[in-house]
């Protein structure tokens, strides 16, 4: 078992059988009870194993996707906890993927004012991002994470063996985010991470590149806790990747979040060339080792119109414009760039048939 400090405040747990670290971390502290909070897929999977360690656990089923990521889907949880008499001194574990997370984690953080959580991520994508750094949010207005708080959790465990099994498509997402890891601050982690497909990784070699991902995200997060500065180099390919993924969750092929993050790190590499900041040849890289990953990298048919007006909605916005992050070269990101709307344009227009 790794283990991974974050904000003087809490551990990142990252093994295989490590579940049985909740016996010592629940005795810490004299909780008056325990909820896990849990899909019915994933508590099929995973919740006897909690139980095992935490008997008197009392598990609370939520089930949710990208489209429920709401408050509608907050005041369940709430009105979960409160039936079953959540107070102050009890103790939340939120365990699933990275929508879970965040929809309980805010839940968990507004309820009675805060309750301690522990999150247990399920995916690779969240065990690599969502779970670590604080951030909890809900979808408001079509707008993605724009309601939500910064909470830390009392600690984070990564159960690698609970990758083994997610189906395909949910493991190659979360080598979106790895991969944008490599691209904003680590050229040797990125030249490490396209190596192999994802699936030739070995279980050594998966947990060296999910301890190399939450190494990079936990300096940064150190750093810059609420995203005043630093923190924004995490944001690099979400500006174009929140509005892509927004908008294709009402067509007929939703993406991911790591698909959608996926094809906005291309569009915003073009960006950055086309401001001159990266080659073409960097361009091409970057596009190679994401379609290596099996991740799309050309954008689905939506409209350049309705793709600058969900991107003019984005949180990020700052004094009425956009503060982008792009790369000035593999392995370093730069933060708080403007764009001119033509370019951005000029990028999308390249990367794929749109209908205008």
């Amino acid at each position: 078992m790794d283990k991974i400090h974050v904000l003087n405040s809490y551990d990142v747990l990252v093994g295989t059988n490590i579940l049985d670290q909740l016996t010592k971390i629940v005795a810490s502290e004299n909780y008056s009870k325990t909820f896990v909070i849990t899909t019915s897929i994933v508590g099929d999977l995973h919740f006897k194993k909690v139980k095992e360690v935490l008997p008197n656990a009392e598990k609370i089923l939520i089930e949710i996707s990208e489209q429920e990521k709401n408050i509608e889907s907050v005041k369940e949880i709430w009105e979960k906890l409160f039936s079953l008499g959540c107070d102050r001194k009890s103790l939340i574990i939120i365990m699933g993927g990275g929508v879970l997370g965040d929809v309980a984690g805010f839940a968990a953080s507004t309820y009675m004012r805060g309750i301690p959580f522990i999150q247990i991520p399920t995916t690779l994508l969240s065990q690599v991002d969502s779970s670590v750094g604080g951030k909890n949010g809900i979808n408001f207005k079509e707008i993605k994470n724009l309601i939500g708080t910064f909470n830390q959790p009392i600690t984070v465990l990564c159960e690698i063996d609970f990758l083994s099994t997610l189906p395909d498509r949910t493991f190659l997402e979360g080598f979106g985010e790895i991969i944008k890891h490599g691209i904003v601050a680590d050229k040797t982690y990125f030249d490490f991470v396209t190596s192999k497909k994802p699936r030739e990784f070995n279980t050594s070699e998966l947990s060296k590149i999910i301890l190399g991902s939450i190494n990079i995200k936990a300096k940064i997060v150190n750093d810059d806790e609420k995203e005043k500065g630093i923190r924004k180099l995490i944001n690099f390919g979400h500006t174009i990747g929140h509005g892509v993924e927004a908008l294709s969750q009402n067509t007929d092929h939703p993406l991911s979040h790591g698909e959608a993050i996926s094809i906005g790190m291309v569009v915003e590499a073009k960006i950055s060339m086309l401001l001159g900041l990266i080659s073409n040849t960097e361009v091409s890289q970057i596009i190679q080792s994401l379609n290596n990953a099996g991740l799309p990298t050309s954008l689905p048919n939506i409209s350049v119109k309705d793709l600058i007006e969900k991107i003019n909605s984005d949180k990020k916005i700052e004094a009425g414009s956009i503060k982008w992050t792009l790369i000035e070269e593999i392995g370093k990101g730069i933060i708080n760039q403007e764009v001119d709307e033509k370019i951005i344009i000029t990028a999308l227009k390249s990367n794929y048939e749109l209908t205008n």
